[in-house]
């Protein structure tokens, strides 16, 4: 009895680690890697002059890559899933050191479009690893609360943005964390068994996607301007000035902390509808930090934490739609699925430049 106690214990503790590091690797590859082109955008146009107008062009190669990869992970997890993290941590590490030291518009988008692609290889990746590694009761918050890793990154690169003048060694130390929170990931995963437990393809019944697919590109669109364009439209309406754009980037990553408990609403009212509140919100929160001459200055923070509350929710609500569809494919239907979301937002990036640009 002592022996499995010291067992149970061993692998609580293994669990939870997992999440925690799994939570950092998502922070690292999505809010800093991914998202931090638009943050730090304004500063870099003022101090690389050369990348000024290359922001549309970064956002869709960014978002072309993620698909990308997303699309390859689908096929790899979750047998696979210890190699794919360990890719995913390299590609986003390379991709902030490209922007660390980029000066024209050409290596910026390149940069960006390799940085892109850690986000889409870690998401399914991480999927397939909780569930063989967590137990069956608490799996749903795990995958929720380390889908909220995006939210903290947010956060830590609007601390970086706005503690650190230089980007480039914005860009550095969140190439060091990508590295990092990778390598721990995969050491704590080491011994863990995935087994494909799906029946032979012949025989799988594959369950409908039409409707999260459609509903995950509808909201990538929506959400496109607020993380595309909202650091410089903010900025251009004079809301905050250049140096303070970090405040915006904190709000929306504290804000996006709520979406780790998503699993409460889902379980609630189903993942249908608990996304549709979610974009709602999702839609009101873009429209207050998007247009800071019409609902007043402070407005666009408020925005931004509802905002991240309301994307960090839907996205969560992606992934446990997907494990709901079919439990033994959870991991590759949400790489479909959030393909699809970024599929919207590079289709949002490009119709919306002219708007914001």
């Amino acid at each position: 009895m002592p022996t499995l106690k010291r067992s149970l214990h061993t692998q609580a503790v293994r669990g939870g680690a997992l999440v925690a590091f799994g939570t950092l690797l998502i922070a690292a590859t999505y809010g800093m890697a991914r998202f931090g082109v638009g943050l730090l955008h304004p500063a870099m146009a003022i101090e690389r002059p050369g990348i000024a107008a290359a922001l549309p062009s970064a956002g869709a190669a960014q978002f072309a890559s993620y698909c990308l990869a997303a699309g390859s992970a689908a096929f790899l997890v979750p047998r696979r899933s210890r190699a794919v993290v360990g890719v995913a941590g390299a590609v986003a590490g390379m991709g902030c050191l490209g922007l660390a030291s980029s000066t024209s518009a050409v290596w910026f988008v390149a940069s960006a479009f390799v940085g892109g692609a850690g986000a889409g290889l870690a998401s399914p990746a991480l999927v397939g690893l909780l569930d063989a590694a967590v137990p069956e009761r608490v799996a749903s918050s795990a995958q929720t609360m380390v889908n909220s890793g995006t939210s903290v990154g947010v956060v830590g690169a609007g601390v970086l943005a706005t503690a650190i003048a230089a980007p480039s060694l914005v860009w550095t130390v969140m190439a060091v964390l990508c590295l990092a929170a990778a390598t721990a990931v995969v050491v704590l995963t080491s011994g863990t068994l995935i087994i494909d437990v799906s029946p032979p393809r012949s025989r799988r019944r594959t369950p409908s996607v039409t409707m999260p697919i459609a509903s995950a590109l509808g909201a990538g669109v929506i959400s496109a301007a607020v993380w595309t364009y909202g650091p410089t439209t903010v900025v251009a309406r004079g809301a905050l000035e250049p140096d303070q754009i970090g405040l915006l980037w904190a709000a929306l990553g504290l804000g996006g902390l709520v979406g780790a408990f998503v699993d409460r609403p889902v379980s609630r009212f189903g993942p249908a509808t608990a996304f549709l509140m979610c974009a709602a919100t999702l839609l009101v929160s873009s429209f207050a930090v998007l247009t800071p001459d019409l609902v007043g200055r402070w407005w666009p923070l408020i925005g931004a934490a509802c905002f991240g509350a309301a994307y960090m929710a839907l996205s969560g609500a992606l992934i446990l739609w997907g494990r709901l569809l079919d439990p033994q494919r959870g991991a590759a239907i949400t790489a479909w699925l959030f393909i699809a979301l970024a599929v919207g937002q590079a289709i949002g990036a490009q119709i919306l430049g002219p708007v914001f640009t």
